[in-house]
């Protein structure tokens, strides 16, 4: 199998120079397709008709890395990988079968990134950073390097700007590994928090429904001697006042103390039951009065929203009056037939008076809407609170009568207390499960309390300054380069807006953004800058920068055509200009020590760059007849490989 290898130096700017269609775009195309995109871009044609497998070394520290994808025929894209690691890659003749996928290369480049896999997201959509998220500040395809409304890379799309504007801070390193873990742990105990308040609540909720038992069987105690003290001091108990008492109680059975009973305690119960019929009837009473009074509210809200229908049908009908107003003049001209008559403006001014009072009709019905609206809840709210006052009553009484009942029948035997006794640690015991809440109170207190801490390390006014400090230093790095571009409002407050990822310039109380300012060369101009300066700043964070060090710019000199192809070359302005992106790639090359790999794809010349030949140097040169003058050798298509 014949192996076509473009070799590219790190310590250089790359550049590969020929003619229109000789396969000098798709170059990004395969090396995107290599690094597991999950469409194939690579043009149709002679370019995959005659290859089998694309792919790219790329080095990790002392490593190399190939990584290969299978041409995918005529299917809209292969899965088939094929991964080699070792210290120096010996590309194989041939690849026999894949050895893994692209979501396997996804993953082993994510941990090559280390790139952490917390939620970067805030809308509840899982949105941890993938490789595939951070290359597009790698690429400026020809369609991108001079686009004013795209900044980057595949962020043309709405699902791919999205996911970079929510990754851009983690990128950046505005937010680090370290404060990703705390915003994760941060949300784990946010939801723990409110699943152990929802469970205190409701155990809260059942231990005060409690109450209406506990002062049955405290009554009950009470009768059979129990209990020291009065029934009528209860009245103001909370329910674990009355379970200290009944555990008392419970206790002196326990210890086979025969209680003696007072003189009046059956008595003292029937007026409590006595009590309790008399407040039930008057709940009741309550409850049909608010039943009665919301029928009425409802009935009357029903007319008045039919009443409002009804206005808004006529005022429809009178619309054309306020038109016809404005269309009878002082002299009393008819809009129609231009008489003169003062009949028909009286006719109009009595319409728009009746268009005008239906108008102030409709408003006060819509406000009398709400005004029922806001009483029928009220009355909704206090139904709610009556009701289950009732229940509580009713459920009193209930188990009052029965167990008073039942007692009196057996003549308060003392087989009858020790019956009670197993009936009252029954309920107690179910009173402990339901109401044991000190273990949760301390756990949420505690989660309180970790939060908080929290709170204080993820302090966004200290993110928010972190955040404008690098856009600055990135600032700073865009302006330097745009002023050797020559790019217009260079002298600006010029700004890097992550949440619209694109620029703003700002000049004195004016703001414009980057597709306001025009010009092909200034979009190309702020493109090349803006992707230079990111990268030099990603380098100031050493091991920690995420995003891989190579770039690739695919021929921004075309925004000066056709001015190119004019013959007097040598002092054309357009000539000029093409030399700058060259100066200008020269200057990143030479400030960030040739640590970011630097590749540019042109039609333009040797010409354009024999001034910085120590930085720049021509890999590929695709122009004229040779036999190594395009992407695929003319061997390959003359054997038809």
């Amino acid at each position: 199998m014949t192996i076509r290898v473009i070799p590219f130096k790190g310590d250089y700017v790359n550049v590969i120079s020929g003619d229109n269609a000789r396969g000098k775009s798709a170059i990004i195309s395969i090396i995107d397709y290599c690094l597991a995109s999950s469409k194939c871009s690579i043009p149709i044609g002679l370019i995959r008709n005659l290859t089998r497998w694309f792919g790219i070394i790329i080095s990790y520290g002392e490593e190399e890395i190939l990584l290969a994808r299978e041409e995918p025929g005529i299917e809209v894209v292969s899965n088939n990988m094929y991964i080699l690691r070792g210290k120096k890659i010996v590309i194989p003749g041939q690849i026999e079968e894949e050895n893994a996928n692209y979501r396997d290369i996804i993953n082993e480049l994510n941990k090559l990134a280390q790139l952490a896999k917390f939620d970067l997201g805030d809308k509840g959509v899982s949105q941890p950073a993938s490789i595939r998220d951070l290359i597009s500040l790698n690429f400026q395809p020809q369609h991108l390097v001079a686009n004013p409304y795209a900044l980057f890379y595949k962020a043309d799309t709405y699902q791919n700007r999205e996911k970079l504007i929510t990754i851009f801070p983690y990128i950046l390193g505005i937010l680090d590994d370290d404060l990703l873990g705390l915003k994760e742990e941060l949300k784990d105990l946010k939801s723990r928090e409110k699943a152990l308040g929802r469970e205190l609540e409701q155990r809260k909720n059942i231990a005060n429904n409690w109450l209406s038992e506990v002062r049955s069987y405290y009554a009950i105690a009470f009768e059979f001697g129990l209990i020291d003290g009065d029934l009528n001091d209860s009245s103001s108990w909370s329910p674990k006042d009355y379970i200290i008492r009944l555990r008392q109680a419970l206790s002196r059975i326990d210890k086979n103390i025969i209680p003696l009973i007072k003189v009046g305690a059956s008595t003292q119960i029937s007026q409590r039951l006595a009590e309790l019929d008399e407040k039930e009837f008057q709940v009741a009473a309550q409850i049909q009065e608010k039943k009665e009074k919301l029928y009425l509210i409802q009935s009357v809200k029903t007319s008045n929203k039919d009443y409002g229908n009804d206005i808004l049908v006529q005022n429809s009908r009178l619309e054309a009056a306020s038109w016809l107003k404005s269309n009878i003049n002082n002299k009393y001209h008819c809009p129609f037939c231009g008489s003169k008559s003062t009949s028909a403006k009286e006719y109009v001014d009595s319409y728009y008076a009746l268009s005008s009072e239906l108008s102030n009709l409709s408003r006060k019905v819509a406000d009398s809407h709400r005004v029922f609206n806001k009483e029928i809840a009220t009355i909704n709210s206090d139904l709610n609170k009556l009701e289950i006052q009732i229940n509580e009553i009713r459920t009193e009484k209930q188990i009052l009568s029965q167990e008073n009942e039942e007692y009196k029948k057996q003549h308060q035997v003392l087989n009858s207390i020790f019956r009670f006794g197993g009936k009252l640690e029954e309920s107690l015991k179910n009173y402990d499960k339901i109401s044991e809440s000190g273990d949760l109170e301390k756990e949420l207190e505690k989660i309180k309390k970790r939060i908080s801490e929290i709170n204080k390390l993820l302090n966004q006014d200290v993110l928010d300054r972190k955040q404008k400090n690098i856009l600055n230093q990135i600032s700073t790095s865009i302006k330097h380069y745009a002023k050797i571009f020559g790019a217009e409002y260079c002298d600006d407050d010029i700004q890097l807006n992550i949440e619209n990822l694109t620029l703003k310039f700002i000049s004195g109380n004016r703001e414009d953004f980057l597709w306001e300012i025009g010009s092909g060369h200034n979009f190309m101009s702020y493109h090349i800058s803006t992707i230079l300066a990111i990268h030099e700043y990603l380098l100031t964070l050493a091991d920690k920068s995420k995003v891989p060090s190579f770039i690739i710019f695919d021929q921004p000199s075309q925004v000066y055509f056709p001015e190119l192809k004019k013959e007097e070359l040598a002092e054309d302005e357009a000539v000029l200009k093409v030399k700058r992106i060259f100066k200008v790639l020269s200057e990143f090359k030479n400030r960030t020590q040739s640590k970011v790999q630097t590749i540019i794809i042109e039609h333009a010349g040797e010409s354009s760059w024999s001034e910085y030949s120590e930085d720049v140097k021509l890999i590929r040169n695709w122009h004229g007849d040779s036999d190594d003058n395009a992407l695929i050798p003319k061997k390959w298509i003359d054997a038809g490989v």
